[in-house]
């Protein structure tokens, strides 16, 4: 059986860079063939003078000719047994990272800004994109990030079909990291409820407790069918998703993995309140899965 392609969108910039080595270590690490993207916008046209302004298409595929070169030669050099190929594909980038991934990727790695991005505080669009829509999971690289497989593959879980899929994924992960798998289950009591003076003084907090222990109790029962020899450990911490995620894996997690949604209303192929925020602070590799992975 073929080993799917570990895909990588490149554009030249540093974070881009930090994508491409972190993906040729993952590839090594899968036994993955690697597939290096370097997407080709359409020439750049300004209709407001006559004529208008059109980037030379020459000047486009000797700047694109010249990174997927670079990169080739980067992956040959960090990881020679890796199988690489470079592909130049026309059209946007984030439409050609979701192309690949609907054309057999296992996996999708993307920097967290590109080229186009406006600075730290600020996630990619790119890279929010092939998040919220890929059909297999994406891991979403910041800059500086290296790849390790020391430290726990660390799951954020609320118990819908999307954090079951992550918690499903985050187990392959840990199972082939050699690592102990992390959930954590966050519970935030309402301070109206515990403030309102309508509200009867009744402690509330032990239900949100329950509630949030039977849920990392189901996502690790779902763990161990996966691998079942895996060291889970579990955790319910009072506080918002994001701080709790960020609280367990510290600076030590070789990888977060989260489902794309949760229990917020959002439809469609957009990323959840705790994915995006997750995804703004992190300092580490964040893959982004999807309930039909």
């Amino acid at each position: 059986m073929d080993v799917q392609p570990v895909v990588v969108g490149i554009d030249g910039s540093s974070t881009s860079r930090d994508a491409l080595i972190w993906a040729v270590h993952e590839a090594r690490l899968r036994g993955a063939p690697l597939h290096v993207i370097h997407a080709c916008p359409h020439p750049a046209y300004d209709p407001v003078f006559a004529g208008g302004f059109c980037l030379p298409p020459i000047a486009l595929e000797e700047e694109t000719d010249v990174a997927l070169d670079c990169a080739g030669d980067l992956v040959r050099e960090t990881a020679p047994e890796v199988p690489v190929e470079t592909w130049a594909c026309k059209g946007p980038a984030a439409s050609v990272l979701l192309d690949q991934a609907q054309d057999g990727a296992g996996l999708v790695v993307v920097g967290s800004r590109g080229l186009g991005a406006s600075g730290a505080l600020f996630l990619g669009s790119v890279s929010t994109r092939v998040a919220a829509r890929s059909t297999v999971p994406v891991v979403v690289v910041p800059p500086g990030t290296e790849h390790s497989t020391a430290g726990p593959v660390v799951v954020g879980v609320d118990g819908t079909p999307h954090s079951t899929a992550a918690v499903r994924a985050g187990a392959r992960e840990a199972v082939l990291r050699g690592v102990p798998l992390e959930l954590v289950s966050a519970y935030l009591v309402p301070a109206d409820l515990l403030v309102s003076p309508l509200a009867p003084p009744v402690d509330l907090r032990p239900a949100y407790v329950e509630r949030a222990e039977r849920v990392v109790g189901e996502a690790a029962r779902t763990a161990r069918a996966v691998g079942p020899h895996l060291e889970v450990r579990t955790h319910v911490v009072e506080g918002v998703p994001t701080d709790a995620i960020a609280q367990v894996a510290g600076s030590t997690a070789s990888l977060v993995v989260l489902g794309s949604r949760g229990h917020g209303r959002v439809l469609g192929p957009v990323l959840g309140s705790v994915s995006q925020s997750v995804l703004h602070r992190a300092t580490g590799a964040v893959m982004v899965v999807h309930a039909q992975d």
